[in-house]
């Protein structure tokens, strides 16, 4: 049996693995879970001894599968092999994590006859962000106003791992209700820098030198250069047709095109969006 689990939104599919993994605890008293990373030497072969070998003790077996998509042709043809052979059967179950859709090879996955199954889990669009903020911050015990709301949803958009990881350090503060104020004292804090004063001396600055000195430090104290760049799109001094660039490297990004590192490069050498004239 398979279950494909793909898609950019990493964390709900994440989220969806630990699913599955708990529910095979609760219904088998005997149970077994391995993982196997496929880009790592010997990864296939092992996998396959899991799916061979019988065990007295285990009666139920959970493979967890990553990097199936790496493998080069050779391997990639048996490790297929292995995998619809697997689909007819009901043991083990094989649980198969991937980032983007199947390729051409592994399109089959998608078709695959009861008890088998894909699921799949792209970035949220539309009003999903906002339903998926609420729900999350609720279980953390957060309220958010509205300018708070929109502000972690867009600097953490088609991030919900980032998302999370916000929540959960907001979760720690004294202050359960949190403001747009409270939320950039919190990123304030996270970046050892003020973010806001340093984007915004970017975006003042005439001197291409300053602005990049300036995103090296951001970039060099901060893990998170999605949100950087996310804070940029969204600058309230920015005019329409800096709004379109920024969305024009988004869509780059999106699909593999440019990473956030060089887009934010290029950002800061083009004309970035006049704010407030740098002080004397």
């Amino acid at each position: 049996m398979i279950i494909y689990l793909y898609g950019a939104d990493s964390y709900r599919r994440q989220q969806k693995l630990k699913e599955i993994i708990a529910d095979y605890k609760n219904k088998h008293s005997s149970f077994a879970v391995e993982s196997f990373d496929l880009e790592q030497v010997g990864g296939l072969d092992k996998l396959k001894d899991f799916t061979k070998a019988q065990s007295l003790f285990d009666k139920v077996k959970l493979g967890i599968i990553n990097n199936g998509s790496l493998l080069d042709e050779a391997l990639e043809k048996e490790y297929v092999a292995l995998l619809k052979e697997n689909s007819r059967s009901k043991e083990p179950t094989l649980v198969i994590s991937e980032n983007k859709k199947p390729a051409k090879n592994f399109s089959f996955l998608l078709d695959l006859d009861k008890p088998n199954l894909s699921q799949e889990f792209e970035n949220l669009t539309g009003g999903q962000p906002e339903k998926f903020l609420l729900k999350e911050a609720n279980g953390r015990g957060l309220i958010f106003d509205k300018e708070s709301q929109n502000l972690l949803l867009q600097v953490y958009a088609g991030d919900s791992w980032g998302l999370i990881t916000e929540l959960d350090k907001l979760a720690l503060l004294d202050e359960k209700k949190i403001t747009k104020k409270v939320l950039e004292n919190h990123l304030h804090a996270l970046l050892p820098i003020n973010i806001f004063l340093a984007i915004d001396q970017m975006r003042s600055s005439k001197n291409i030198g300053q602005r990049l000195a300036l995103l090296e430090e951001l970039l060099e104290r901060s893990e998170e250069p999605r949100m950087i760049f996310n804070i940029l799109a969204v600058s309230p001094y920015a005019d329409s047709s800096w709004k379109q660039k920024a969305a024009d490297y988004d869509a780059a990004i999106k699909i593999g095109k440019l990473e956030y590192e060089e887009a934010l490069l290029d950002l800061v050498v083009s004309d970035l969006p006049a704010g407030r004239q740098a002080s004397n």
